[in-house]
């Protein structure tokens, strides 16, 4: 078996205010594998990205409380100290994170930006530093030593993110984490970019957790998906299963919401009805996906139900038999 680079057990994050405590991840496992790209998928506060942050250390804090245990190999890295965490990001792991624009400091030149990554995690300055930027930079496709020079404004958004990988790459890291890195690009771009991850994570064997919404992005990338809804995972599945005969009604119904590329004008969507639940302060009394679930019945309402096996690589948590779900 592939040797497992991150595995998270039993992850929970709370956030502790005066008014509540927010149960924003509650108890999620899974692993990513050497060479692998795992799919985080979920709507907006489902809890993806405070995954993400939690197995960088960069929770908020005090108020964020993260239990559980995240290994990247033999390192446990939950009760790490800051400076063994320091260590780890940028060297072992990196991220990329959605808006570029954001991401860069607008007051240096993109050559200062990557000469201070190398600077900090590998003590490399000079003629070597500069190297292994314009090597860094050629293998994301920007050419030439005058990108150095420029400062982020004067690059398009897809050169801004081709920038924000070379920076994440720098250090050769074994984990990559890309948080939803393609949204704020247009349909062109993103397939660039996709295509770019592909070919980094083949020459590379990297190990890659995607986080996003977009299940069309998932089919183009990623080898399982791991479907999150209120802070819990739903489903998780080898990508070709879970889009052929999705397991959950959840992620049935981000199906139907996706655009579809072999149908005509996108085919016919079908917007989730309702809204997602505000997170629980305490433990839930039913399924969280109930109040907006076509397919809900009485025994929805009979406590939450477990994470289960439902076939080989599958896990599914619903009490809708899966003979039912499989015939739609």
């Amino acid at each position: 078996m592939t040797e497992e680079r991150l595995r998270v057990r039993d992850l929970a994050v709370r956030f502790v205010t005066r008014e509540r405590t927010v149960r924003a991840v509650d108890g999620i496992s899974f692993e990513v594998r050497a060479g692998e790209v795992v799919g985080l998928v979920g709507e907006s506060g489902c809890g993806k990205s405070v995954t993400s942050l939690a197995i960088l250390g960069l929770q908020e804090k005090p108020a964020g409380k993260v239990t559980g245990s995240i290994r990247l190999g033999d390192a446990e890295l939950i009760g790490m100290s800051e400076p063994g965490l320091r260590k780890i990001r940028g060297n072992r792991i990196s991220m990329i994170f959605q808006d570029p624009q954001t991401s860069l400091n607008p007051y240096l030149r993109i050559g200062e930006q990557l000469a201070e990554v190398l600077e900090l995690h590998l003590n490399l300055r000079g003629a070597p530093a500069r190297a292994r930027m314009l090597e860094m930079l050629s293998q994301v496709g920007i050419p030439g030593e005058e990108r150095l020079r420029a400062y982020p404004h004067e690059l398009s958004g897809g050169m801004r993110q081709r920038v924000c990988i070379a920076m994440a790459l720098l250090c050769d890291p074994e984990l990559l984490i890309a948080d939803e890195p393609t949204t704020m690009l247009d349909v062109t771009i993103q397939a660039q970019i996709l295509d770019l991850l592909r070919s980094i994570r083949q020459r590379r064997n990297m190990s890659v957790l995607f986080i996003t919404h977009d299940l069309g992005v998932v089919s183009e990338l990623c080898d399982r998906v791991v479907v999150m809804y209120a802070g819990r995972i739903v489903e998780q599945a080898p990508t070709t299963q879970l889009l052929d005969a999705p397991l959950h009604p959840y992620t049935e119904a981000l199906l139907g919401s996706t655009p579809r590329v072999d149908v005509p004008g996108g085919g016919s969507l079908r917007p989730i009805g309702g809204l997602p639940p505000r997170l629980p302060d305490q433990a839930l009394t039913e399924c969280a996906f109930a109040p907006r679930c076509p397919r809900v019945r009485p025994g929805c309402r009979d406590g939450e139900p477990a994470l289960v096996s439902a076939g080989v690589a599958r896990l599914r948590r619903c009490i809708v038999p899966v003979e039912e779900m499989a015939r739609s």
